[in-house]
């Protein structure tokens, strides 16, 4: 999302990238509509219409916004704050259009095979961003279908191999690096997924993951939780056969309510999303802890999706209520936090959520954002209960 540029950024990184796009229209007299199926269906019509559409107001906005802060610079009178407002008043009208330049581009690409020229290369503009706003799976989807469409394009597979690594698709990682071996220095994950370990034991560890989801599939169905969240609902499957103290704690809280409330308290994009710690108002301690199941051996590893409780100062068997889920893999925590579950939908709910913390790279710190608010869960309903009691087994205080 675009926030007001003050007038000294208006020639800046905002106005360019509508620009940007504008300029990507006319790269080809061929219009999108033309590229299309001659037969196409109605949907796909009226998405292009809406395209036109958006694309025409964009162009509108733009050209008034350069026309009233070419005004202000120009003016040096007492009126001048008149042209300052009327300016941001014509910036909002210019992001909302690009907003809905943006959502009928990607409604236009992911409803066809292959929506022409100009929405590619509006797409392929905005696809950059979606990295840096936490958006994996988008970007993941998006880069995916550009480089069907465009095979050879260097920076689409640059950026496949990143994104591909922070949502669990080492095997495309692997065959990056394999035809890129000369570029290697200039693939970077700065988000910290592979935290020192190599592509080949993560996608090992990752290929006896998807051998465990299978055994899961056939065996006695898990447990499941339907966290319902301010941003839409996810679905989460808790793996009762490796951690089955955790699982048991998890849900015979949820059965009290007690996550009813709480908010996402420390969410850093593109890392992790914590909850279960707090209100909006107030700490919601449990008053105990339960014991750490990561070191059995057959503990599950942190990859995207990946549901974990929260350890206190890393110290051992002090996990309680607060849990985390994975927003990349994290194979940094194997061996330190137990993983008791799996996101199985809906991961885009999560890229969407509010971030929380920022990492100060100069300092090499965490810092709180004031002013954000957090999101928060609604409910938590569990479904599939196997028939048994499932109670905490706390740890004996000496």
């Amino acid at each position: 999302m675009f926030l007001i540029p003050n007038l000294r950024s208006l020639q800046a990184d905002w106005l360019l990238k509508l620009c940007l796009i504008i300029s990507a229209t006319a790269l080809t007299n061929v219009s999108a509509a033309q590229e299309l199926e001659k037969s196409a269906p109605q949907r796909v019509e009226e998405l292009q219409q809406e395209f036109s559409a958006a694309i025409l107001d964009l162009k509108e906005a733009i050209k008034a916004v350069k026309k009233t802060g070419h005004e202000f610079y120009e003016n040096k009178s007492t009126v001048a704050h008149e042209h300052r407002k009327k300016w941001k008043e014509e910036a909002v009208v210019a992001q909302e259009a690009y907003k809905r330049v943006r959502e009928a581009s990607f409604a236009l690409f992911f409803e066809t095979a292959n929506p022409g020229t100009q929405v590619n290369e509006i797409v392929s503009i905005m696809n950059q961003e979606l990295l840096g706003q936490g958006q994996l799976s988008k970007c993941y989807r998006t880069t995916k279908k550009l480089l069907a469409l465009y095979p050879e394009d260097k920076n689409l597979i640059n950026l496949m191999g990143r994104v591909s690594i922070l949502n669990n698709d080492f095997d495309f990682a692997q065959q990056y690096y394999q035809k890129n071996q000369s570029q290697a220095e200039q693939f970077s994950v700065p988000e910290g997924a592979l935290y020192g370990s190599s592509l080949d034991k993560l996608a090992t560890g990752y290929q006896r993951e998807l051998e465990l989801r299978a055994s899961d599939a056939k065996g006695e169905p898990l447990p499941r939780a339907i966290i319902k969240t301010n941003r839409g609902e996810i679905v989460i499957e808790l793996f009762e056969n490796q951690a089955p103290e955790t699982v048991g704690n998890f849900v015979s809280l949820v059965q009290t309510g007690i996550y009813d409330g709480m908010i996402f308290h420390h969410v850093l994009r593109n890392l992790i999303a914590d909850a279960g710690l707090m209100t909006k108002s107030r700490a919601q301690p449990i008053g105990y802890t339960i014991y750490d199941e990561h070191q059995r051996p057959n503990a599950r590893n942190h990859y995207r999706g990946s549901i974990a409780m929260v350890a206190k100062n890393n110290e051992p068997n002090s996990g309680g209520a607060e849990f985390r889920i994975m927003l990349v893999p994290g194979p940094n925590l194997d061996g330190e936090s137990t993983v008791f579950g799996r996101v199985i939908s809906d991961m885009s709910v999560l890229d969407g959520i509010q971030e929380t913390f920022r990492v100060n790279e100069e300092e090499d710190k965490e810092e709180f954002i004031k002013d954000v608010e957090p999101d928060v869960i609604e409910s938590i309903t569990i479904t599939n209960l196997r028939d048994h009691e499932y109670e905490p087994n706390r740890v004996k205080i000496k």
